[in-house]
């Protein structure tokens, strides 16, 4: 979070408030609630930008093509969004992918299924330091609280911005958001993981006799 004008540089994003969301394409995670939101959000920051990052869905493409993204296309030309939605229509690698996040202000979760209960890109978001405006499936509603995140209801663009505007509106507020949703995360990295794990296990392992059987050298 320390370096992220430096990183919007990098992008020529320079002091425009980013918005973004990532991950396979699909009509479950309901980019268009976001998009709905946007114009609302613009009234006060013209400048905008919702980035929305990742290909279609291989299942939502052989079924339909490319129907969603064109879908979300002609909403954004429609609501006069054109300089305010980017999609990058591509599968992103890692450090790519968390390039986009270093710039992220607020990271977008709105998924339409309540029944979804995880999100690798909520986690993701999460961990690089995003506050979070997400719609409260399982995951989210466990590990968002009032100072790492806000949640709203599903398909509610007004809510979505209300909740933008007021992050974007306090940039401190929204830092020190960042800042905690990145060090609530730290218990899930896989070393603290493995740590966990082998307090579990340590007592067993202690009081057992345990050792490693290891075959003979061929």
């Amino acid at each position: 979070w320390k370096q992220k004008e430096k990183a919007k540089d990098k992008f020529k994003l320079s002091h425009r408030p980013v918005l973004s969301t990532f991950g396979l394409l699909g009509r479950n995670k309901s980019i268009e609630t976001a998009i709905d939101a946007l114009p609302e959000i613009k009234k006060q920051f013209p400048d905008v930008l919702y980035i929305v990052l990742g290909k279609t869905h291989p299942c939502l493409v052989k079924e339909e093509g490319e129907s969603y993204r064109e879908f979300l296309e002609e909403k954004t030309k429609q609501l006069g969004l054109i300089e305010n939605v980017q999609f990058v229509n591509r599968f992103l690698e890692l450090d790519e992918l968390l390039d986009y996040l270093s710039i992220t202000d607020i990271y977008l979760f709105t998924s339409k299924d309540p029944n979804q209960a995880v999100s690798g890109t909520f986690a993701y978001a999460m961990s690089s330091a995003c506050p979070i405006i997400a719609t409260p499936i399982p995951h989210a509603s466990e590990l968002l609280s009032e100072d790492t995140g806000i949640l709203v209801d599903f398909e509610q663009p007004a809510q979505v911005a209300k909740a933008a505007i007021r992050l974007l509106s306090d940039q401190q507020f929204r830092e020190q958001m960042g800042r905690k949703a990145f060090h609530k995360t730290r218990f899930t990295i896989w070393e603290n993981v493995a740590n966990q794990t082998m307090e579990l296990f340590r007592p067993f392992i202690e009081h057992a006799n345990f050792c490693y059987r290891i075959p003979p050298i061929n």
